[in-house]
């Protein structure tokens, strides 16, 4: 009888001990969800680019044989047609084209301005020019795009200007930056201003406002990151409504911009009609 009883006694504690065990169990991967979620919105706040590349490619994208060559130059042919409407989500644009355009380019930077950061950052009282163009992209071609000289660089973008600056320089961009602690430092800036200083041309680079064809185009455009390389093609466009006036060409600059600064290269307005990136296309 005592047999009997022990061995129910060490069954009802060996099936505690297993409740205790999976109760541990998932308390642990319950520990890990929380965590992978935090994270998962994290990413979705502040990158939310990264989590879309995982999904959008095979949903609106299709692949492609088609080789990614960075261009030596820009596409450009000037045509003659009429303005049209474009809508979207609840706002309607008048666009003029001026010129197709093609370019396969590395990308230095792109701002993503439809975001929950980005809205929250700078966007929240750009509601109907964020709808037309939500992101800005700087793009480079030729030499620039080399590694070895596309890491000479750093971009910004300042009120959706963008920007090209050599690492490793000092520049003069207020009243109290600019100035060097030693003679070393000013050498040493110079040094780094003669390494990129020849392959600062302005044909080789440029920023660009497009404005997404169709949902396929947009979800495209919300996947790029920097260092990408992207095939971009479509229209260059005026909007004047919103008092958008696109380059046609490189070199050309803006008479007047707001800030004070001017001389300022002028940004392609591109309607765009195809992407290509990460082996998908997007049409």
């Amino acid at each position: 009888m005592n047999e009997i009883w022990q061995q129910r006694l060490k069954r009802s504690q060996e099936r505690i001990e297993e409740k205790k065990s999976r109760k541990h169990k998932l308390a642990v991967l319950w520990d890990y969800a929380k965590k992978l979620l935090l994270i998962l919105v994290v990413v979705q706040i502040f990158y939310p680019e990264y989590l879309k590349r995982m999904i959008y490619p095979y949903i609106y994208g299709k692949p492609t044989t088609e080789k990614m060559q960075i261009s030596a130059e820009d596409f450009f042919e000037d045509i003659n047609a009429p303005a049209f409407r474009f809508d979207k989500d609840g706002w309607s644009y008048a666009l003029y084209p001026r010129t197709k355009y093609a370019v396969t380019g590395k990308v230095g930077i792109v701002d993503h301005y439809d975001t929950i950061f980005g809205k929250i950052f700078r966007g929240q009282f750009q509601g109907e020019y964020i709808n037309l163009v939500p992101q800005d992209l700087f793009i480079v071609i030729g030499d620039l795009a080399k590694p070895e000289v596309f890491n000479l660089f750093k971009f910004e973008h300042q009120e959706r200007l963008g920007i090209i600056k050599c690492k490793g320089v000092k520049y003069r961009d207020s009243f109290m930056s600019g100035f060097f602690s030693s003679m070393s430092e000013y050498e040493k800036s110079k040094e780094n201003e003669a390494k990129c200083q020849p392959y600062m041309k302005n044909e080789n680079c440029n920023n660009y406002h497009p404005i997404p064809a169709n949902k396929n185009i947009d979800k495209a455009l919300h996947q790029i990151v920097a260092g990408d390389v992207v095939h971009l093609e479509g229209i260059l466009v005026d909007v004047p409504q919103m008092g958008m006036k696109t380059g046609t060409r490189k070199n050309q600059y803006h008479k007047e911009l707001y800030g004070g600064r001017g001389g300022a290269g002028m940004c392609f307005i591109l309607y765009t009609t195809k992407v290509i990136l990460n082996n998908r296309i997007y049409e």
